[in-house]
């Protein structure tokens, strides 16, 4: 694969960053093959031996196709990128766009590349704000209608007309996109236009332009800003201009990807089929000759029919298949852990920073993780262990392993070293101890909520309930188990609610390559939600991690890459100290892969999970 020199770090920043992973916590299904009538786990054990791959599951490649086999939660219910909410990485395979996010085996990252576009976007000057993206020739559509300039020219307008209100709208950031989308300008007065058949020129908002080459990259490589098909696009629209039907089936909608879908039975099945009518796109990253998607939701249904070479792979975290050989991880941007409201009217002993101590390094994340979750990583960072930033001293091409830094490497909780374990019980007992002399030597009583939705939060908070109950003795602490109904414990969480003393089946969502730039923490300004779930106990912390946040995100630090590895430790630090959230793992997913297929990649990308469409077909 042709690889291009990027740009790095801070996209603009993305403002869906308070996720909690609430009801979900890491769980896996909990019965086999075996017991809903598929093959046993003796014979999978086998499979696993006999390749060492996890399966003898094959791929069809039948007539010297190579044929992908894959499952989904459900087919797309549009393939129109404007309207569309989910599949995104599938519906890239048929959709051009400028830039397009793979997996690069030079550097064993992801990274972003051309598509349609000739070279990386040239900004004008040195505050990012203009830029110019060339467009290749001899791109067409599946009709061969040719993709120009003006395509994504015609593409952006629909995206983020007024009156079609589309989901995926993409011109707030633009220079007078956010009077446009108000229905209060026209679109050539919106910073996005083509000046021919092969320049677009792009302008920004100060204070929302991109911070890197690798960030405009980024912002046009998301599917909402693909190519659509004019002529069928304004044939599927409404009379009143108020909706639009492209892509709602086969008929509505014209490929412009390497791939176009041939096939589709609504909530079964889909087909996609290499296009062979003109220049591919990206063909020389993309492998497979068709790919085939099933819709399953059933986890032991998923694992029968890879036995039997229906899918490609399969994730099989069920306990039947702990210990197989030939298993591959990927591991999520989610960071799990409990949420202590330090600021509890109810549970006094929350607000003594040396009980939230006491309970960050009593936490056997090894064992006690382990036990409940044995495909996930365990942790005690508060940026994930796989966090990347761009490299000061190369900002262009490198990253580092933030943890690795000596930024990162001289973070200290309350004057001590943290690690990825960090389980110092004797260090829990001194600041417990702390604790309950400041509590009048009286028991400490605290409930912790779990959600309802599955019996592994059940066992989750049970062992946690045990471990702290044993290391601190059941004489001087007890810890009352609830259950809350999984569909309100988000509303039960939520900074404006704070209606917990712990809760356990929660986490926040880091944003993996930028782990600075997360808004759960947020208490002023445009970055702050009513969703939030956290909160920083220490009115002055709260104030300097707005600061510093902002700084990183609009205001001088923004382009400063060591100020932004500066300040990434800052807030990291300040976390620590504050102690209102324990981190425990990072949810992890074991995968298997038939014999015909290998991965580039031993370990899963966040992001583009096992990148499975740039796979080898042996």
């Amino acid at each position: 694969m042709k690889r291009k020199r990027l740009g790095t770090l801070a996209l603009l920043l993305a403002a869906t960053m308070g996720l909690t992973a609430c009801g979900g916590g890491g769980s896996t299904p909990s019965t086999t093959a075996a017991n809903s009538g598929g093959a046993s786990a003796e014979t999978t054990a086998a499979a696993a031996a006999d390749n060492g791959s996890g399966s003898t599951g094959t791929t069809d490649t039948s007539e010297g196709g190579k044929v992908l086999k894959l499952d989904i939660s459900d087919t797309p219910e549009t393939l129109n990128p404007h309207t569309a909410a989910t599949n995104y990485e599938l519906l890239l395979d048929m959709t051009a766009t400028l830039y397009r996010k793979v997996y690069d085996p030079e550097t064993a990252s992801m990274q972003f590349i051309p598509s349609v576009a000739d070279g990386e976007p040239v900004p004008a000057d040195d505050t990012l704000m203009k830029w110019t993206i060339k467009v290749q020739d001899g791109y067409t559509f599946a009709d061969g209608t040719p993709i120009d300039a003006n395509t994504f020219d015609y593409s952006m307008k629909m995206l983020n007309d007024p009156k079609l209100a589309n989901r995926n709208v993409d011109a707030s950031d633009l220079l007078n996109g956010e009077s446009y989308l108000a229905g209060e300008c026209e679109w050539s007065e919106v910073g996005f236009k083509a000046v021919d058949a092969n320049t677009i020129e792009v302008e920004f908002m100060e204070g929302r332009e991109p911070a890197s080459i690798r960030d405009m990259m980024e912002l046009f490589a998301f599917v909402g800003t693909g190519a659509v098909h004019e002529a069928t696009y304004e044939a599927c629209m409404s009379a009143d201009r108020t909706s639009c039907t492209y892509g709602s089936n086969l008929d509505s909608f014209v490929a412009s990807g390497l791939y176009q879908p041939t096939e589709l039975i609504q909530g079964q099945y889909l087909a996609l089929d290499r296009r062979t009518d003109g220049k591919e796109l990206l063909g020389d990253v993309y492998t497979p000759d068709r790919v085939e998607y099933y819709a399953v939701t059933d986890a032991n249904t998923k694992v029968q029919m890879f036995e039997k070479g229906e899918l490609s792979a399969v994730i099989a975290n069920q306990p039947a298949y702990d210990g197989y050989s030939g298993a591959r991880y990927v591991y999520t941007a989610d960071n799990m852990g409990l949420y202590l409201n330090s600021v509890s009217p109810e549970a006094e002993v929350l607000k003594d920073v040396n009980f939230r101590y006491a309970l960050f390094w009593g936490l056997d994340r090894e064992n006690v993780v382990k036990a409940v979750f044995p495909t996930s990583m365990p942790s005690a960072y508060m940026y994930l262990p796989i966090s990347t930033i761009a490299d000061p001293a190369d900002p262009v091409s490198s990253v580092l392993q933030y943890h690795d830094t000596p930024e990162a490497k001289a973070i200290r909780m309350d004057g001590h070293e943290v690690d990825q374990i960090s389980y110092n019980p004797d260090l829990a007992k001194e600041y417990f101890d702390k604790a309950y002399e400041a509590n009048g030597n009286q028991k400490i009583t605290i409930t912790v909520k779990y959600a309802d939705s599955n019996d592994t939060n059940r066992n989750w908070a049970e062992a946690l309930q045990s471990h702290y109950q044993t290391l601190f003795g059941e004489d001087r602490l007890e810890l009352t188990l609830q259950a809350v109904p999984a569909a309100i414990m988000y509303e039960e969480i939520s900074r404006e609610k704070m209606n917990y003393d712990i809760c356990v089946s929660c986490g926040w969502y880091n944003v993996v390559d930028k782990p600075w730039n997360n808004t759960n923490w947020v208490y002023s300004g445009p970055y702050t939600y009513n969703t939030q779930y956290c909160t920083i106990a220490d009115e002055s912390a709260r104030q300097e991690w707005d600061e510093i946040f902002y700084s990183l995100a609009t205001g001088d630090k923004k382009h400063d890459d060591q100020a932004k590895l500066e300040g990434t430790a800052r807030l990291e630090e300040i976390l620590y100290n504050d102690c209102s959230f324990v981190p425990a793992y990072s949810r992890g997913y074991r995968w298997f892969f038939s014999q015909e297929i290998t991965p580039l990649m031993e370990t899963g990308d966040w992001d583009l999970q096992f990148c499975l469409m740039q796979a080898t077909f042996n």
